[in-house]
């Protein structure tokens, strides 16, 4: 059987034994730091490790219960799978004790052992008035049915049934899924001679081997992995649940903080998030606008909070806000946070992300809160269709699954299946693109017209616009997404018969080159001139003042002759085809019968033409790959000299 990779947490009142149970337990103290030692105390994180007899091994993480450092605490709740919920016997429930409990309940931790302790100090009948004060105290709370452990640290009693209910949980307790993004909260940065910078913190989701990329964010350095550890121990791959210790490569130690993110991946940042949140502090009533203290994950901000759906809210009330980041955090939907008062010394309550990259809902809109509304409730066809319904440009259904924090294949039913009709998709060749119906047709519609345009400014050209020059349609919005509906789109209009894939270019397929006599006449008249003038390149003014033509109509003419190959225009002069290909004919009999290569002034002479349309004409023949310079002569290219044979 595969073993577990699950993450223990304490929690409960301060001095009511924490620390010391899981010294009990592990032999090791938690309490590390000498100020910890002096006052008493927890201050900071303490972590270590339990083997359990059937040979799993569960993280510890010690937090703090002093009111004091409540952000310690929640950053170290960060993570946790199960809880060792404490309680002192002789003291029973606490301030420290409820707000801890709430705070486990907002995070949505979901198991748990109550452990009574310091049993050795009190008698029987506490002990049981204590089980009684504790079971209704957690009723409708999930450790409503937890089992309670009754132990005393000094003596050792209970200690066996406290080991055999962390082996039970842990067997119970499902395996967080190692599928998806790697994510880990940093809670610990140190560093250590020999090493360098070593970062500490528990495996949220995915897993991340050591010849893995990794990203720290918020600002997307990617580092590289020296070493790994999992409870002690190098290893070479860690998983969702396990704590784990890197060494990395890349940045000094100044440069991680508290609060920032390991990742496999790149995940944009933000500073505006929509959420839902729950206040369980009693007596306590915000207004339309708050300033709170924002805990997620092990980061710490202030913040301003918006509420959206109501004008204020009060203890045991839930509503959905808007809140407002000084600086970029790394948030993901379904993560969870708490939110305390702005001068840090009251826990308020917290909720969870609904929509990490919100629209801005200042004016409170009906038909933004209604999209909001429908996102909170969770229903994964609503997040889908918010998505895209926000976005101004197409997704693609793998982007969609990862802000949602879900598998691709998760979607896949309600893009086939369940897409009202102002969404759409195109599904390409490994991915599948959505957007919103009057996206698309704007975007079709652009095409269209733009082509119509280009056809009537160039009647007599076969082809029509590039790749390249349609992508204008989307003006600075030009990146992979937009490049990828442009070919969808295309292909979509090309098989339908809108369009047609002409000479790497696309044309209406109802455009078609008539000419009437009058320009057929005209054509021969300015191909007859460029014959003539042989050697001598020459712009479109000298051939407009010769044959006398309208500007216009002349460009359509010139484009015509180098459409079909007629005539070339090289930096801006037009050479005729023949001349051309005498030229080219002329350079290889001459390179054939004389080796060592030809210069400007040779070729000039050969071809009696000036120094400057001898240069265009074989930078020319160099891009085509006939010929090759080297130093001041050129050469038959190997590739040509092959093709000739």
């Amino acid at each position: 059987m595969d073993k577990k990779h699950l993450i223990m947490g304490t929690a409960g009142h301060v001095d009511h034994g924490k620390t010391t149970l899981i010294k009990a337990l592990t032999g090791f103290d938690c309490d590390t730091h000498k100020q910890e030692k002096q006052r008493g105390i927890t201050m900071n994180l303490g972590f270590t490790h339990l083997d359990l007899p059937d040979g799993n091994s569960v993280g510890i993480i010690d937090v703090p219960g002093h009111a004091d450092f409540i952000k310690t605490m929640v950053a170290g709740a960060c993570g946790i799978d199960f809880v060792l919920f404490i309680i002192a016997a002789d003291e029973g429930i606490m301030p420290q004790t409820r707000e801890h409990l709430e705070i486990m309940n907002i995070l949505g931790i979901k198991h748990g052992i109550i452990v009574l302790t310091k049993i050795d100090l009190v008698d029987t009948e506490l002990i049981e008035l204590a089980e009684d004060e504790l079971r209704e105290f957690v009723k409708d709370s999930f450790l409503e049915r937890a089992s309670i452990i009754k132990v005393s640290s000094v003596s050792k009693s209970g200690m066996d049934k406290l080991l055999q209910a962390i082996t039970d949980n842990v067997e119970k307790i499902p395996q967080r899924s190692s599928e998806g993004a790697f994510r880990l909260y940093i809670d610990r940065i140190f560093s250590q001679e020999g090493f360098g910078t070593i970062t500490n913190g528990s495996v949220l989701s995915g897993s991340i081997s050591k010849d893995d990329k990794v990203y720290l964010l918020p600002g997307s350095k990617e580092l590289r992995i020296r070493r790994l550890e999992h409870h002690g121990e190098e290893v070479n791959t860690v998983s969702a649940g396990d704590r784990a210790s890197f060494n990395l490569v890349g940045l000094k130690q100044k440069d991680f903080t508290r609060g920032m993110v390991l990742s496999d991946r790149k995940i944009k940042e933000t500073r505006l998030i929509d959420a839902k949140i729950t206040i369980f502090q009693p007596d306590v009533s915000l207004q339309l606008w708050t300033q709170v203290i924002f805990l997620l994950g092990t980061g710490r901000l202030m913040a301003r909070m918006h509420l959206l759906d109501k004008n204020s809210i009060s203890s045991g009330e839930t509503c959905l806000v808007q809140v407002y980041l000084p600086k970029p955090i790394i948030a993901v939907f379904g993560d969870k946070f708490i939110i305390r008062n702005s001068s840090g010394d009251l826990t308020l309550g917290g909720g969870e992300i609904i929509d990490p990259y919100p629209l801005h809902h200042r004016r409170r809109r009906e038909e933004q809160i209604d999209i909001v509304k429908k996102l909170s409730s969770g229903d994964l066809k609503e997040l889908v269709l918010a998505e895209i319904r926000k976005a101004p440009l197409p997704l693609l259904h793998t982007d969609i699954a990862n802000k949602l924090n879900i598998q691709p294949d998760d979607l896949i039913d309600i893009i086939f299946r369940q897409l009202p009709g102002d969404i759409v998709f195109h599904q390409g060749e490994n991915n599948i693109l959505l957007m919103q119906k009057k996206f698309e047709t704007a975007t079709r519609n652009k095409i269209l017209t733009g082509l119509q345009e280009f056809h009537k400014k160039n009647p007599l050209k076969k082809t029509g616009k590039t790749f390249n020059e349609l992508m204008g349609i989307f003006g600075t919005e030009q990146n992979e997404i937009t490049k990828m509906t442009l070919k969808l789109l295309l292909d979509d209009m090309q098989e339908n018969g809108k369009l047609k894939h002409t000479n790497k270019s696309w044309a209406l397929t109802s455009h078609d080159v008539n000419l009437d006599n009058i320009t057929q006449n005209l054509i021969e008249k300015v191909e007859s001139y460029l014959q003539n003038v042989g050697s001598n390149s020459v712009g479109i003014s000298e051939i407009q003042i010769a044959i006398n033509v309208d500007e216009k109509k002349l460009h359509q003419v010139l484009n015509y002759l180098v459409d079909n190959s007629k005539a070339y225009f090289l930096q801006k002069k037009y050479f005729h085809h023949d001349f051309l290909e005498e030229a080219k004919q002329q350079l290889v009999e001459y390179l054939q019968q004389n080796p060592d290569g030809i210069s400007v002034a040779q070729f000039r002479d050969i071809m009696e033409c000036n120094r400057t349309n001898s240069l265009i004409i074989l930078e020319y023949f160099d891009s085509s790959s006939i010929s090759i310079r080297r130093g001041n002569y050129r050469f038959l290219t190997k590739k040509f000299v092959e093709s000739r044979k």
